[in-house]
């Protein structure tokens, strides 16, 4: 899904990856290929200076390939290159959808002078000799009112490592108002020509990379590294045990009610809880507590249920402005050692409070404070509200996942932080083939029901007298509707209480 608070423009690869065990001629191209895991890098960079919270947009070895992102705020952006020859790109990777699209050179948009598109690239089509086009229906829409539409049409795709995927299908934003092109590598069924236009999928990147032998199964996995970190990667074909503890523990995705096929990566949230630096625990959630929750890329923040939120912010003492829903806390929480902790059957991922804790600016990009000079931050979960719930980049940081579009499984386990050693291995074909990986013994599915959410423009930016009435606990109570107790704070050297002026943020 692709959202604006933070974007990460992604550094070409060149990692080396593990020699290959076995080469052939592919079928379709006729081309000598080597079959193995495709690895890049991505990169961090911030064009939210701000780090303004915005509201999500719905919307053994042998083949894999990786790609480094860049990581310097949030959002993660891939380095690649579309044609022949290879025009540079960097296009925001994205989980939550399932289109690449890129920006027109022609377009109105890019040609202004201020030359809006310069981070992330355009596309000549009348450049590439090997471009041809498919139809002239692509249209993309956000709810903040953002869209893109032009021609659907096919070219060579290379990525950071050097790897080249032929007949990509890709939109051409000839007129849009969005500036970042996007890295959709979700399910075919999330397609918007599919879901827009009522037409068959196409066949999408991975499958792509399937078909003509660069990899062995259509899944990759991801690693984003802490939220301090430059760059983290995503494996085509392959896992990296080196990037995770103990073993990944797989479980199925949430189908929506009358779908034969999965469309999103929906998994089920089974508990969510408390560690404190005393490793003292607190579940949070009722026993029966299940509810499905999108794994976005494109999400900077973590959506959860309206009840839970505010529990959360009970507990750690995060006030929340009822004008913005935005919820605030003292930066210097994020030197405790305790964690928020998510349950998947039983698969436990525990995010540490200081990945949590997200920087907070003034209009004139100084850092935001109270009024006594105490530094403010944001807190890296939001409420839902009748949205979907979304896992989004504070969770993910935390968690090594491995996307399996071809079983429609998810692969879950605890990341390990700045890691520079590398044990990559393929993903096999068919089932149980991720390296590392065990089922949840009675896996949990619940039907999504929630649509959509969408991006909002109206988050605030702190400014003006921003008060920190006190030290002490947290005291207002949620009422338990979807399953959050309400319990006596954890965190008792924690838990502050705030006084937030509405002056305090402005709209």
């Amino acid at each position: 899904m692709k959202y604006t608070s933070f974007i990460i423009c992604a550094a070409l690869l060149l990692t080396k990856v593990l020699a290959a065990e076995q080469s052939d001629i592919n079928p379709i191209t006729g081309d000598r290929l080597t079959t193995r895991p495709r690895s890049f890098k991505f990169e961090k960079v911030n064009k939210n200076p701000l780090n303004i919270p915005r509201r999500q947009r719905h919307r053994k070895r042998a083949g894999s390939v990786l790609q480094r992102l860049e990581n310097q705020d949030f959002l993660y952006y891939a380095a690649v290159s579309l044609g022949t020859p290879p025009q540079p790109l960097r296009l925001h990777l994205d989980t939550g959808s399932s289109d690449i699209w890129v920006e027109s050179a022609k377009s109105d948009l890019c040609q202004q002078a201020d030359n809006p598109c310069n981070i992330t690239g355009t596309f000549n089509r009348d450049e590439s000799s090997t471009y041809s086009k498919v139809s002239s229906d692509f249209q993309i829409s956000y709810v903040d009112g953002e869209y893109a539409q032009g021609d659907y049409g096919k070219d060579v795709f290379h990525l950071g490592d050097g790897s080249s995927v032929k007949g990509v299908h890709f939109g051409i934003g000839l007129e849009s108002t969005s500036t970042e092109g996007i890295m959709g590598i979700g399910f075919e069924q999330n397609e918007v020509q599919v879901q827009r236009l009522g037409k068959p999928p196409y066949a999408g990147l991975a499958d792509l990379m399937v078909q003509q032998g660069l990899i062995q199964s259509m899944a990759y996995s991801l690693w984003l590294n802490d939220l301090d970190a430059s760059e983290g990667e995503i494996l085509f074909g392959g896992v990296d045990t080196a990037k995770f503890k103990g073993q990944l523990t797989t479980l199925p995705i949430d189908k929506r009610s009358g779908d034969t096929k999965a469309r999103e990566f929906m998994i089920t949230l089974t508990s969510v809880g408390l560690t404190n630096d005393k490793g003292n625990s607190l579940t949070l959630t009722k026993n029966n507590f299940a509810v499905p929750v999108l794994l976005d890329t494109g999400t900077t923040y973590t959506y959860l249920p309206t009840d839970l939120f505010q529990e959360i912010c009970n507990q750690v003492g995060a006030q929340v402005n009822d004008r913005t829903g935005v919820p605030i806390v003292p930066c210097n929480i994020r030197s405790y050692k305790g964690s928020v902790d998510y349950s998947f059957s039983g698969a436990v991922i525990n995010v540490p409070l200081n990945e949590l804790v997200v920087n907070a600016y003034t209009y004139d990009g100084s850092p935001a404070t109270f009024d006594d000079g105490t530094p403010l931050c944001y807190f890296g979960i939001l409420d839902a509200g009748s949205g979907n719930n979304v896992l989004g980049d504070t969770f993910l940081r935390s968690a090594y996942i491995v996307f399996d579009l071809e079983n429609e499984e998810i692969s879950i386990g605890k990341a390990l932080f700045n890691v520079s050693d590398s044990n990559i291995m393929e993903i096999g074909k068919g089932k149980n083939a991720v390296p590392d990986a065990t089922g949840a013994k009675n896996a949990i599915t619940v039907a999504p029901t929630a649509t959509g959410g969408g991006r909002s423009n109206n988050m605030p930016i702190a400014s003006g007298d921003v008060t920190l009435s006190a030290v002490g606990f947290a005291t207002g109570r949620p009422s338990s509707r979807s399953g959050a107790h309400s319990r006596g704070s954890l965190w008792s050297g924690l838990a502050f209480s705030f006084l937030v002026t509405m002056s305090g943020f402005v709209i």
